[in-house]
């Protein structure tokens, strides 16, 4: 099976690279090979190849630099996630998958609306350690956003200690839409937290 490491380069603020060798290994654990593949700007992207897309943090400049790559990819991703792949995207890389993104200056940039969440971002970070619950497993990590994210349906997480997708929305972090994973906590995610590199390790060798 395949791992894309899509902007290995661009959205990498907090060495979550290590996200992608968690579930390389945690598959490996499970008698199966995993190839990671690293693309980024410049490189042609077939979702159809790839059996899992990994997406990390970035600055918010290198963000808008990300949606403006994928746009053209927008029907692929789409189709991709109909079909099953699966994709995880931390920090603020999962705002870019939703209607748009109000920057600190009140430009809005359209987002590539699979999702119908808004973001809003300010002028003042929010930095801290997080406790989080997933179907009653302990998840823990911290976040490091300057951004409100407003309309999430389906959270991902619900947090135990420390904020989450908003201030209307304190208990509620992240989104899973389908194979769609989206969440701001960063640590990296899976290093920090063996359950949730088995469970996607499972999802792809098909054991979940």
């Amino acid at each position: 099976m395949k791992i894309l490491h899509l902007f290995y380069d661009l959205m990498n603020l907090y060495g979550e690279y290590a996200n992608t060798l968690a579930l390389q290994r945690a598959v490996s654990e499970k008698g199966r090979a995993a190839e990671i593949v690293k693309l980024s700007i410049g490189d042609e992207l077939d979702f159809s190849e790839y059996d899992f897309i990994y997406i990390g943090s970035g600055t918010e400049k290198n963000q808008k630099v990300a949606l403006e790559y994928l746009n053209p990819y927008t029907e692929q991703i789409k189709s991709a996630l109909e079909s099953g792949k699966i994709i995880l995207a931390t920090g603020n890389s999962f705002e870019i998958f939703g209607d748009s993104i109000t920057d600190r200056d009140g430009v809005k940039h359209e987002g590539l609306k699979l999702f119908g969440f808004t973001v809003t971002e300010g002028t003042e970070r929010i930095v801290e350690d997080v406790i989080a619950d997933l179907d009653g497993e302990k998840i823990i990590g911290f976040i490091n956003k300057a951004s409100q994210i407003d309309g999430v349906k389906n959270p991902l997480f619900v947090i135990k200690q420390g904020v989450g997708n908003s201030s209307a929305s304190p208990n509620a972090e992240g989104i899973q839409a389908g194979s769609f994973y989206g969440t701001h906590i960063i640590g990296p995610l899976l290093i920090r937290n063996k359950a949730i590199a088995e469970y996607f390790a499972e999802k792809l060798i098909g054991e979940n």
